[in-house]
């Protein structure tokens, strides 16, 4: 009938009948009981299962989205063909109503649990079928499925999606799951001055008057649910070109004047010159949109040809060249999805590193070769790859290649193995068969599943193939067992010359997997006064210990590094010659890398409880002192004082039980915030040590002094030469200060909001006032994360979670212990995963208590956890452990 009449006429009667919908008729909704789950997920089981019998998916999607409406209506018009023997199909679709459906032609009563429609088998066919649905469903303020956000300047109204990686049913009615491809088309009545976005252009916009456009939106290319996209609202917009693709850039009105659309299109520009080529394969899709979105969970999503991102990629003052760099390498992480997870997709969840780890890798490999970063990519890279050594020393790792039986478990698996372990295998493999056999692997991978959806065999076939012969044995090796090797060095010497050099690799009991090992040792020797590298081994390890021939004869060195330029994946030892040697040399090494790679070991040995606390806390003071590498330097001041209050560092496993404990505590918190400022107000003005320099004031500062000089700098009675205090710094300092009760704190908020009313000024102000420690407060914050109805956001909840608690707080954590397991217990009941799992970290230490078993007694006792919640417990009650061995260390 459609097909008769004008597309305006056509959507204003859709419009008109939507609306009736939305104010007078509910037709079928089961409303929700208290046994019905409060998470919808869908088992790998039920995942198979439907697969078996459906193909050949097409959704014909219709939206209407008002501005002042929490609830949008929409229609959908699923065709597929059935196959085999008839049986009931399951349609996705979390809370909503069902307005009217119908089957084949046949109007039926939904049968509908508020997580899932059934279509009954009667009502199906064997060949094609067609089921259309009239629903109505709230947007979503927590972040996932279709979120509206109000922009508190101005008023305008943004929503968009994001879905990964079971959150499409939270907006329309779906088959959800990755290996159910489709394609769409897409009508959406939304006001005149919005914009309306999805992985394709739109063909027409029609104006109905009334200020409202119908945007009509032709048939996309296939690809899964989770990628799908709807952004829409009065968005700025830029727009520019790469060779024959076009590029948008969208943010909100508000936050316009701070967006650097040059970085923005240069690196994607340089994103769509370098894949094509490496993948040996176009990039897939017509345009490519990147929409700049508030209160986005994740950092970034790779929706097909509409990618969103975080807001915290703006900076409302100078940005760092570390954040530049991480902004490029974000941009091109999402853009190497558009081939790896968009074109061809993981079957299911077990092989989301087919997505992550690829992209992360691949993101690295342009940032190296295509961008101004080039001499810094890999470095950045180690970076991953630590994150990756602490998930896989974790009681809570995983195979890369992981267990997934429903998507509750997929959700849990975003994690250090996924991203960074599954990359450093990449990189290593990429070195083993040569990065030529690699690429060529990759670009046969490509065009033989374009559009498809994979599995682990079919990679590594290409892969195989590529090489001339089976990497099966790597494949186990690597990609489907747990945890790490740890590699020492024993160097023999005899009148100044080596005689033995023996690599030796070990695993833990728990996991006691021996791999096979391509990397390279090299000695380093003092020249004057400079440490440089001396002599390099290519070692290929394949046992679990063999001599390096060689070595023999060589000048015997002072100090010796396992794994030389990073290119293995494995934990380091260091001999005991290094261990002697380094402190005293550490500083004059030649090579910055070198001297991270250095700091790096020195430091996991202090997590592992091999070297004292104070000790390096000496050493580490040093070495910022003298530190002029920008890497480098970070690095050492983040295990001093972390990046955060309750990061592991030296302040944080400080001793300080006892009134002395406390004084030496005290003196050296002092002399860390005095070197600080001292380095602050000396650095070149501009340079990036002196951003480095302010951020460790602004997070090292707990005594009058370091507070003191925060408020001048507030003030600004104290202004720093080429570096203002921006208002995302501003509201830094005026946390660090709440967290302290500095005198006067809660004026200081409130004039701090006055001053920036924008969301991210509200955002700041909720962590501010959280953070004052006081216990009313607390308990004021504490009932309102337990409201199901509360009105923050769940960004802004977050925001009180996260500065509840700080370091310098313990005394009130620990008041709160008890009733935390109360609460716990019941958010795990009645909310969802994410959310509790956000709600965990809540958990009060064990590390500074003298109960030790309070989180162990609680997974006894709850032992249907969703899988994110139990994993945050686990590690927390890890963590814990690992602070009480090496604050144990450091008193004796």
């Amino acid at each position: 009938m459609a097909g008769r009449f004008p597309k305006a006429v056509v959507a204003l009667v859709w419009l008109t009948i939507l609306v009736a919908c939305s104010t007078n008729r509910v037709t079928s909704t089961e409303p929700k009981t208290a046994n019905t789950p409060t998470e919808p997920f869908l088992t790998h089981t039920e995942a198979q299962q439907r697969a078996s019998h459906l193909s050949q998916v097409h959704y014909d999607l219709e939206f209407l989205l008002r501005a002042d409406q929490p609830n949008y209506s929409g229609q959908t018009k699923i065709t597929f063909d059935y196959r085999g023997e008839r049986q009931p199909v399951r349609i996705d679709f979390f809370q909503g109503e069902i307005r009217q459906l119908a089957v084949n032609g046949k109007e039926l009563k939904p049968d509908y649990n508020s997580l899932f429609l059934i279509i009954p088998a009667s009502a199906l066919k064997v060949g094609p079928n067609a089921v259309l649905i009239q629903f109505q469903r709230s947007f979503s303020r927590d972040g996932h499925g279709l979120v509206r956000f109000e922009d508190p300047e101005d008023k305008r109204v943004y929503t968009y999606t994001d879905l990964e990686p079971y959150d499409a049913n939270r907006v329309f009615p779906c088959f959800d799951q990755p290996d159910l491809k489709a394609t769409y088309a897409m009508k959406v009545t939304a006001p005149k001055s919005w914009q309306v976005v999805t992985s394709v252009r739109e063909s027409s916009i029609q104006d109905l008057g009334n200020d409202t456009q119908v945007w009509d939106f032709p048939t996309s290319a296939k690809f899964s649910t989770y990628i799908w996209s709807l952004h829409s609202g009065p968005y700025r917009v830029w727009q520019e070109q790469a060779g024959s693709v076009p590029m948008r850039l969208l943010a909100r009105e508000s936050l316009a004047k701070y967006v650097v659309t040059k970085d923005w299109f240069t690196f994607t520009r340089q994103g769509l010159e370098f894949f094509p080529k490496y993948f040996g394969y176009p990039y897939p899709y017509k345009k490519y949109d990147q929409v700049i979105v508030p209160e986005f969970n994740s950092g970034a999503m790779e929706n097909v040809a509409a990618v969103t991102f975080s807001e915290r990629f703006i900076s409302r003052g100078p940005m760092s060249e570390r954040n530049r760099r991480g902004m490029a390498n974000t941009i091109l992480h999402e853009m190497a999805h558009m081939w790896f997870g968009d074109l061809v997709t993981m079957k299911w969840w077990n092989d989301l590193w087919l997505n992550e780890s690829f992209a992360t890798y691949m993101a690295h490999l342009a940032l190296a070769e295509a961008t101004e970063f080039k001499s810094t990519a890999w470095r950045s890279f180690y970076g991953t790859k630590d994150w990756a050594y602490w998930e896989d020393q974790l009681v809570t790792t995983h195979p890369i290649e992981a267990q997934v039986p429903d998507t509750r478990q997929a959700f849990a698996n975003f994690d250090g193995i996924t991203y960074g372990k599954g990359a450093s295998v990449l990189k290593q493999v990429a070195y083993f068969i040569g990065p030529d056999r690699f690429q060529k692997g990759v670009q046969s991978y490509f065009k033989k599943y374009a559009e498809k959806n994979t599995e682990l065999k079919d990679f590594m076939n290409e892969l195989s193939t590529a090489h001339g012969s089976s990497l099966e044995d790597w494949q186990k090796q690597w990609l489907q067992t747990p945890s790490l090797n740890t590699v020492s060095i024993g160097v023999t010497c005899d009148q100044g010359k080596v005689t033995n050099l023996k690599v030796t690799q070990t695993a833990p009991p728990e996991h006691p997997y021996q791999r096979s090992h391509r990397f390279r040792v090299a000695f380093f020797k003092t020249r004057g006064a400079r440490t440089e590298v001396q002599d390099i081994f290519n070692v290929r390890l394949e046992s679990s210990e063999q001599s390096v021939p060689e070595a023999v004869g060589k000048s015997c060195p002072a100090l010796t590094y396992p794994n030389y330029d990073d290119y293995g994946y494995l934990k380091v030892n260091l001999d005991s010659t290094t261990l002697k040697n380094l402190p005293q040399m550490i500083h004059t090494l030649n090579d910055s890398f070198h001297r991270q790679l250095f700091w790096a070991a020195l430091w996991d040995m202090v997590l592992d409880s091999n070297l004292h606390l104070l000790q390096y806390a000496d050493l580490a003071m040093i070495g910022a002192e003298r530190e002029r590498d920008e890497e480098t330097l970070r690095d050492i001041l983040n295990t001093l004082h972390g990046r955060y209050s309750n990061s592991g560092s030296v302040l944080y496993y400080f001793p300080d039980t006892t009134d002395s404990q406390r004084a030496v505590f005290n003196t050296f918190a002092g002399k860390l915030e005095r070197l600080a400022w001292r380095k602050l107000v000396s650095a070149k003005p501009g340079s990036e040590l002196q951003k480095i320099w302010l951020s460790s004031v602004m997070t090292s500062a707990r005594t009058t002094y370091g507070l003191g000089n925060l408020k001048l700098l507030l003030d600004e009675k104290i202004k720093l030469r080429s570096l203002p205090i921006d208002q995302d710094k501003r509201w830094s300092i005026v946390n660090t200060l709440a967290s302290h009760n500095f005198e006067g704190v809660s004026e200081i908020i409130e004039a701090e909001l006055k001053r920036d009313a924008s969301a991210e000024g509200q955002k700041s102000a909720i962590g501010a006032r959280a953070a004052i420690p006081n216990w009313e407060t607390k308990e004021r914050w504490l009932s309102e994360l337990l409201k199901k109805d509360s009105t923050y956001s769940f960004d802004q909840l977050k925001a009180a979670m996260y500065s509840l608690f700080p370091r310098n707080q313990i005394a009130l954590r620990e008041k709160y212990g008890s009733q935390f397991f109360l609460n716990l217990a019941k958010v795990a009941q009645e909310r969802e995963g994410f959310y509790a799992s956000a709600f965990a970290d809540l958990v009060p230490s064990e590390c500074f208590s003298t109960e030790h078993d309070r989180i162990t007694q609680f997974l006894k006792d709850h032992r249907n956890l969703d899988p994110s919640v139990e994993k945050s417990l686990k590690i927390s009650r890890q963590e814990d452990d690992r602070c009480r061995k090496i604050r144990a260390l450091a008193q004796r």
